[in-house]
């Protein structure tokens, strides 16, 4: 896809990086320091679009993506200024999406979002257009954004349409599975977490995994029995920080197989450094709040154990111990290895428990002895 450059603060450049290397192999990178404090009407000082010009101008780049949200004025002015294609953080994940969907309903979802991101910065050229500040930009000027505009505005309706009846036939078979007496448990948490791989595990599916970010962008759902109870395990999309809300109006569909199941698997990166675990399941428990699942059970999958010592895994047990006690979830904590196999019949057992109430008792599982 040609060359792109990322312009990030210091503390987002991870996940930056991960995000933009799902679409560029050749990427350069500018870093903001944290305390950058952004221009109100351009973003990048001066100085900084200076600097990003030079490296510009330096090679043959595609785009520009500045990790961050970015209002219709700042993209219009970073565009007549770098003289190429730039777009925010928002358009990156929906970007990443893109380059993994596969089913009618992902692509749909995705090219909405972008649609309905993309309208206010065409409302700002038609602006522009007609005030005379970007003249014959986009071919025949303003006739032509307009035009565009109207077309846009009618695309958006008509996916909304076609999305909301994919939605009616998902609420259909749910309800009809719970009619059933099927118990649905939803797979969620961050983004790379191990949420597919334990799927796999799980329902004996060969669904695709891989080290990129957001590989998942359509749920997918599978009945298994736990126990007495008919369970349908649901894969679903990886939460990210800060989740910007036109993808979780894209992905509604999505995230209400997460707020409507019986039970939560939230899977946890035992991997990670303790900041960033400490930083995923904050975010992870808002997100869940957000999106509607309280009150219900929430268990804990310290995944991939086989990666670091059991004293470490012991102590972010601890930590999740002191972040959920006396909150919104009955919850347990298992600490697991999906990929190899680690304590998943116990991960099984406590399904089984919390599937079947009387149950929800806290604190963390220990490994079978």
């Amino acid at each position: 896809m040609g060359r792109a450059l990322l312009v990030v603060r210091r503390s987002d450049r991870v996940e930056a990086e991960e995000l933009a290397r799902v679409l560029y192999r050749e990427l350069e990178v500018v870093e903001l320091p944290d305390n950058y404090r952004a221009s109100p009407s351009t973003y990048l000082t001066p100085k900084w679009v200076s600097e990003i010009r030079k490296i510009l101008d330096s090679g043959s780049f595609s785009k520009v993506y500045v990790y961050d949200v970015l209002s219709p004025r700042h993209v219009s002015y970073l565009m007549k200024e770098l003289k190429v294609s730039v777009e925010d953080r928002v358009m990156l994940i929906l970007d990443v999406l893109a380059e993994h969907a596969g089913s009618k309903e992902a692509k749909i979802q995705i090219e909405m979002a972008k649609l309905r991101h993309q309208l206010p910065l065409i409302r700002d050229w038609v602006r522009r257009v007609k005030l005379g500040e970007l003249p014959g930009f986009l071919g025949p000027g303003g006739y032509a954004i307009d035009t565009y505009y109207t077309h846009v505005r009618r695309r958006i309706a008509k996916l909304k349409r076609e999305l909301e009846r994919i939605r009616r036939v998902k609420d259909i078979e749910r309800i009809r599975r719970e009619e059933r007496g099927f118990k649905h448990v939803a797979i969620a948490g961050y983004t790379n977490a191990g949420k597919t791989t334990l799927f796999n595990k799980l329902t004996g599916e060969n669904r695709a995994t891989g080290p990129e970010l957001l590989t998942t962008t359509t749920t997918k759902a599978k009945m298994v029995p736990i126990g007495n109870s008919k369970t349908v395990f649901i894969d679903t999309i990886g939460f990210i920080r800060d989740i910007p809300p036109e993808i979780v109006e894209a992905f509604y569909a999505t995230l209400k197989e997460i707020s409507t199941a019986s039970a939560v698997i939230l899977m946890l990166d035992s991997s990670d450094s303790e900041e960033a675990f400490s930083m995923k399941l904050r975010e992870s428990m808002r997100i869940l709040v957000r999106i509607g699942y309280v009150g219900k059970p929430l268990i804990v999958a310290l995944n991939k154990v086989d990666l670091v010592q059991e004293e470490y895994v012991r102590k972010l047990g601890e930590l999740v111990e002191r972040e959920l006690r006396g909150g919104l979830w009955s919850y347990r904590i298992v600490p697991i290895s999906a990929l190899k196999g680690v304590n998943i019949d116990l991960l099984k057992k406590v399904l089984e428990e919390v599937l079947e109430p009387p149950t929800h008792l806290h604190g963390v599982s220990p490994a079978p002895r």
